[in-house]
């Protein structure tokens, strides 16, 4: 299969099963919220958010899992493979059984620690019993899925995804309307984990063959390199989440509590938009792991600019539409009275721009080649630099304008770093290290930005004559907008060749 053809089949299959995950999300919380109630859910909410920082327990191994089998798959190393492979299960096993054991610690406490009512007091400590049995079936479960991920069988993990998504789905509904509680959904959720890894289990070994797993091919050896890969990639990720949460705690710090609503609602729309977009970008890790395993960069240049210039024909539309209804969007989701928020999400767009476009691509790409210890270093100085620069505009936003416009103060912070790292630092180290010349660079985001020009005017013109003022109007105008952008592109940006190429893609993913 051609480089372009797995590049377009893997982000379908990824944008396919991350549409899919949102569309059930959006539907079931209302109906999960009204089944349980108000503080159930607020449990369920609570203790999803405790054990997804269980997840740090991962140390990173994911990624090195998806690098390290994809490069020995590209050199044809089946030893090299079951090594790593059965290394890194078993390691897994024991996180998991620790994950089982803190568990166990915490749920005596769990009452006290987040002040639970004592009616639910008993739910609580069972379901973080079960939530840890959870996690350490979830760590094992990832490792086969990411297995199929490094050879780039995106299809498989997103159809596994969207099969469990939609199971999950229809028994939340089954088990809520006959009557069951907050403890079948951890239930269910565990249910469907041991189900889904036993599945990976059956497609990854036994069918089709990816790795043997052995106790006997553990190797110490093999840990401590995993180890010295994904120890970065850790921190790396320790950095994401501490940035993700700087707005929360500056602006309850130098403003008030009920201001951080406004951030919140923001960053919740851009969250959304943010996952899709890295479904479609994380396809190339494994793309890029192994063309540098046979130092091929020739291919891998150009991945890197095909996947770029895909990533800006996709978010250049979605970032105009919500920039601009901003307002609107805010209106027919919350209600009135959002000014800050629309405002908000307006710059913090912006932000996911410059990230997607230049910062996320090239931070996959040097994850994918191993040369990534510049990450925690120069992103550790971007989070620093945030948290001051952030403080100080909330304070002199705040103190100029007054009436909670001191919250803009963080997402302003944001796109300035964006900017600075994400368009013009990391492209550039990436573009000496792969000796491509920074002009073909640029010129590869020419094309699709000067297409957004006609779209714009056409989207402006409608907001002031047809502003919608429903869900219904958003999503039609929305989508006549991404379809002018889009039918535009497709007539006169890209070549003929490239036109037949990309229609042939998509029909085989279609088929």
């Amino acid at each position: 299969m051609s480089l372009s053809k797995t590049l377009i089949k893997n982000i379908f299959s990824n944008y396919t099963g991350v549409f899919t995950s949102a569309l059930v999300g959006i539907l079931l919380t209302p109906f999960i919220i009204h089944r349980i109630g108000n503080t159930s859910y607020g449990l369920w909410a609570l203790f999803q958010s405790v054990f997804g920082y269980f997840g740090l327990l991962d140390l990173g191994f994911g990624i090195s899992v998806v690098k390290y089998i994809s490069e020995f798959t590209a050199k044809g190393e089946q030893k090299s493979i079951n090594i790593y492979g059965s290394t890194i299960f078993f390691t897994y096993l024991i996180i998991g059984i620790v994950s089982i054991i803190l568990s166990l610690l915490l749920a005596p406490f769990v009452r006290f620690i987040f002040h639970i009512p004592a009616e639910y007091s008993r739910v609580a400590f069972d379901a973080v019993i079960i939530g840890g049995i959870t996690t350490a079936v979830v760590f094992l479960m990832s490792f086969f899925i990411n297995i199929l991920s490094a050879r780039q069988r995106y299809d498989l993990t997103n159809l596994l995804g969207i099969i469990r998504t939609l199971i999950y789905a229809g028994s939340v509904v089954l088990l809520l309307n006959k009557g069951f509680g907050l403890l079948s959904l951890f239930m269910l959720t565990l249910v469907l984990s041991v189900i889904t890894l036993i599945i990976g289990y059956y497609i990854a070994v036994i069918r089709l063959k990816f790795v043997s797993i052995k106790l006997s091919l553990f190797k110490f050896k093999t840990l401590k390199f995993a180890y010295k890969y994904s120890v970065v990639a850790f921190l790396n990720s320790i950095l994401g989440q501490i940035n993700s949460s700087i707005g929360y705690i500056i602006i309850s710090a130098v403003l008030t509590v009920k201001l951080v609503a406004f951030f919140a609602i923001a960053s919740k729309i851009n969250n959304v938009i943010n996952q899709v977009m890295a479904s479609i970008v994380s396809v190339t890790l494994p793309v890029f792991s192994s063309l540098w395993a046979v130092n091929d960069k020739e291919k891998i240049r150009f991945a890197y600019l095909e996947v770029t210039k895909i990533v800006l024909i996709i978010s250049l539309p979605v970032s105009m539409v919500v920039i601009i209804f901003s307002e609107s969007i805010m209106n027919v989701w919350i209600g009135t009275g959002y000014h800050l928020a629309a405002l908000s999400l307006i710059i913090l767009t912006i932000v996911f721009l410059f990230h997607f476009t230049g910062g996320y691509i090239t931070n996959i790409l040097l994850l994918g080649i191993g040369q990534h210890k510049a990450l925690p270093i120069v992103n550790s100085f971007g989070v620093v630099a945030n948290i001051i620069i952030g403080f100080v505009l909330t304070k002199l936003i705040e103190s100029k304008y007054g009436s909670g416009y001191g919250v803009l103060g963080i997402p302003i912070a944001f796109v300035v770093l964006a900017f600075a790292l994400d368009m013009i630092f990391w492209p550039r180290y990436v573009n000496r290290f792969l000796e491509l010349k920074h002009s073909i660079y640029i010129m590869n985001l020419i094309k699709p930005v000067l297409f957004i020009i006609p779209a714009t005017v056409i989207a402006l013109l409608i907001k002031n004559n047809y502003p919608p003022h429903n869900i219904i109007n958003l999503a039609v105008e929305s989508a006549i907008l991404g379809f002018i952008y889009w039918g535009l592109y497709y007539l006169f940006g890209f070549t003929k060749s490239e036109k037949q190429r990309y229609t042939y893609y998509i029909k085989q993913f279609l088929s």
